[in-house]
């Protein structure tokens, strides 16, 4: 249950981070929320399983992004 909840907190930070920076960061990995959740998610859990984790939200950040 706490990893869901790690899970939704990164999907969300790296959204309001690309939708508040994206005049910043012009690099690609960081310049759409895909990719800044997903890299902001193998920093976070850094482990073999946190790369899973890290698709997942990835992908809850670009759901976030397109029906909210």
């Amino acid at each position: 249950m706490n990893v869901l909840f790690e899970i939704a907190g990164l999907a969300c930070a790296g959204l309001i981070i690309v939708r508040e920076f994206t005049w910043k960061l012009k690099k690609k990995p960081f310049n759409c929320e895909l990719c800044m959740a997903f890299w902001m998610g193998v920093l976070y859990f850094h482990s073999v399983e946190g790369v899973l984790y890290s698709f997942v939200a990835a992908i809850g950040a670009t759901i976030l992004n397109r029906y909210v």
